[in-house]
């Protein structure tokens, strides 16, 4: 199927061909209307995180005052700050795959994410196009992904180029009540019931069918009609009519299936083809770590520009700053943060390789850096060795995970700069999609890596051989199972797409 732009009524439109002969019109959001949709959801998942935060505060602590005791702020973290903060920042990530390409707000403004076919977007793009809010969302108030919408010819902002959707208009359920005509509402219920997998039996497949045929008989006529009642009446039919098209031509897809697909030909085949990357940004990341070790050796004052003062103060001592970490953080709270840390990082690490990969560049760069600087400072002062031991239980499998995020950067700017046949638009939506399967292993992998420093990393009590044994047999589950081996590489059959 091909998507034809046409402007309609001054708004970018696409027509895509139907076996039917009468083409399915997806009517694109402008500026106004996704403006409108976003401030809506932002209100709702404001209100929804403020809600949860007053309801937390009020069986946690038994007041509305936020007074925290010392008793209570693991529990608070943990029940309390950390749901309401995911509500408020995986509110697009989680609806959009859950109500097929909407949330409450994109459905109050009459709003739907599709592809340009008209279909309902997989979850890997639907993922995708949220992923990229952390650059659409720079510097604030979401200046970037504003620019896009307002000078691109179809009010795309970066994520929707990443994942190769649009923002639709559909029908604003108020809008509906008021001009939804019994038969084509029932047959846009009978459609989203097919696409809910409900009242699957083969009578109501075929009607699903009959009622396309018709809707692509009666939409005909009414384009081709000069009646403006006719023209008017028209305006749910075609809301209607896409819905049906979505409905017939969306393939079926089983999660089970989709997900060992993933883990067994996707990934291995993305890294297959990141190699290259991969390798160059772990050469960077030792090269950049060996010249931070040599700038300290040879410079020692350097070390200010890598530590505060308060770290080298408490190294000056003798001590290092994970001592007695469990006394004053709990476990479960320092795991929380330190895998939210390094999940934030390696997102910038992979988002920022679109600015050419320089961004990708400067985040391994300065990593490398820091990492090589703060061992050779410690090592100055007899502590090289406790430093060791804290970090190698989770050191092998997160510092390999931020190298793979930035070769994933890397390989996001390398479409950039050599497109090849491709347009750059499509160079970038083929190596995000490509690399984003391999951010969601390392998502994984790192949530493990963010349990073992928080309850194995800081606990003196763990030997050096077991730190060693963890770090090394975690990094060679990590390198199966971006191989594939772990859940049985494939034969070559056909991957499923996420």
């Amino acid at each position: 199927m091909n998507a034809a732009v046409r402007g309609l009524d001054a708004a970018p439109t696409l027509f895509v061909a139907s076996a039917t002969g009468v083409d399915a019109r997806i009517v694109l959001a402008g500026p106004g209307a996704r403006s409108l949709a976003f401030l809506l959801d932002w209100l709702i998942r404001s209100a929804l995180s403020t809600i949860y935060v007053l309801l937390a505060s009020w069986f946690i602590l038994g007041n509305f005052r936020l007074d925290i005791g010392p008793d209570d702020e693991t529990l608070w973290y943990l029940a309390g700050a950390l749901p309401a903060t995911a509500i408020y920042f995986l509110y697009h990530l989680i609806l959009e795959p859950l109500m097929a390409g909407r949330t409450p707000g994109k459905r109050l403004a009459g709003l739907r994410v599709l592809t340009p076919e008209g279909l309902v977007p997989t979850t890997g793009a639907l993922i995708t196009r949220n992923i990229f809010r952390i650059i659409d969302s720079m510097p604030l108030f979401y200046v970037v992904g504003l620019l896009f919408v307002f000078f691109g010819r179809q009010h795309l902002r970066l994520g929707d180029l990443a994942a190769g959707t649009v923002l639709a208009i559909d029908r604003a359920p108020f809008l509906e009540k008021v001009t939804a005509q019994g038969e084509w509402k029932t047959a846009r219920l009978r459609a989203a019931a097919i696409s809910r997998r409900r009242g699957t039996q083969v009578d109501d497949a075929l009607a699903v069918v009959d009622d396309y045929r018709r809707a692509a008989q009666h939409l005909g006529d009414a384009r081709l009609s000069k009646d403006p009642a006719a023209v008017q009446s028209s305006e749910y039919l075609e809301a209607v009519y896409s819905d049906l098209h979505d409905t017939i031509h969306r393939p079926a897809r089983r999660l089970r299936l989709v997900l060992l697909s993933l883990m067994r030909d996707r990934v291995p085949a993305a890294m297959s083809a990141m190699r290259v990357h991969v390798f160059a940004v772990t050469l960077l990341f030792i090269v950049s770590a060996i010249t931070g070790a040599w700038l300290i050796y040879s410079y020692p004052d350097l070390i200010a520009l890598f530590a505060g003062p308060q770290l080298i103060a408490t190294v000056e001592r003798g001590e290092l700053w994970t001592d007695g970490l469990l006394n004053v953080t709990p476990s479960a709270v320092l795991s929380v943060s330190i895998l939210t840390n390094n999940i934030v990082v390696s997102f910038f690490a992979f988002c920022s390789g679109l600015i050419f990969g320089l961004g990708t560049f400067y985040i391994i760069g300065m990593n490398g850096l820091s990492l090589g600087a703060i061992f050779a400072f410690t090592a100055q002062n007899d502590l090289a060795g406790r430093l060791f031991d804290f970090i190698i239980a989770h050191g092998c499998v997160e510092l390999s995970c931020i190298c793979i995020a930035g070769a994933a950067g890397a390989y996001l700017g390398e479409a950039l700069i050599r497109p090849g046949e491709r347009t750059r638009s499509e160079a970038f939506r083929a190596s995000a999609g490509t690399s984003i399967r391999v951010m969601a292993v390392v998502t994984l992998l790192l949530l493990v890596c963010g349990f073992i420093e928080g309850y194995v990393s800081p606990d003196p009590e763990v030997p050096r051989w077991a730190r060693i044994t963890i770090g090394v047999g975690y990094w060679l589950f990590m390198i199966s199972l971006l191989r594939g081996y772990v859940f049985g590489r494939s034969r070559g059959g056909p991957a499923i797409p996420l």
